[in-house]
């Protein structure tokens, strides 16, 4: 049947609801310039929230890496913000040689959605008979040293077209990143 058939588990309630406000609209609204001025307003919302979803971080890592996790880690003092304000739909930032990100940003604050390349220019994203490297999310969580909270969201970078990881991989990670901040920070 196909992704057709699933589209109709979407689309099909959209159609309803859409049909319903539009019905509601022409019993209560009876001036149509005005029921159609307020109909493309709820449109261009549910539009513009569509695109707010789509802002893009984008993340340039070393050619040569020796690492397999890009971390970054948010809400670390004395560190550089994320360029990040109501108006941005994207923004660069190049990854340190370790794959550790250190941000006074809130996780909050964040772009949602994210693209990796290598400096070279080898897009992530699709991987292809030239590129062999991908990337995923691997981990969106908190950790706590000393009584700090810290956010963090980590993406594994592997060969292969292949994402794979275990629990335990991410509790070395989390290990990893502790000690990081543990030298980073001494405190005080």
């Amino acid at each position: 049947m196909g992704f057709g058939f699933l589209g109709l588990f979407y689309l099909l309630p959209i159609a309803i609801f859409g049909l319903l406000l539009d019905y509601l609209g022409q019993k209560t609204i009876k001036s149509y310039p005005r029921l159609f001025l307020i109909e493309i307003v709820i449109v261009a919302i549910i539009s513009f929230g569509f695109v707010w979803q789509e802002r893009t971080k984008i993340y340039i890592i070393p050619d040569q890496r020796n690492f397999e996790f890009v971390v970054t880690i948010y809400n670390v003092e004395d560190t550089e913000e994320l360029p990040v304000n109501f108006f941005t739909w994207t923004y660069k930032k190049e990854i340190p040689e370790n794959g550790v990100l250190l941000t006074s940003s809130k996780i909050s604050s964040d772009l949602p959605k994210t693209e990796m390349f290598t400096k070279s220019g080898l897009s992530l994203q699709d991987r292809n008979d030239t590129v062999d490297l991908c990337f995923g999310r691997a981990s969106t969580s908190k950790i706590e040293i000393d009584g700090k909270k810290y956010d963090y969201q980590a993406w594994k970078i592997d060969k292969g077209g292949t994402i794979g990881y275990s629990s335990n991989d991410i509790k070395a990670l989390e290990e990893e990143i502790k000690e990081y901040l543990k030298r980073k920070k001494p405190s005080s």
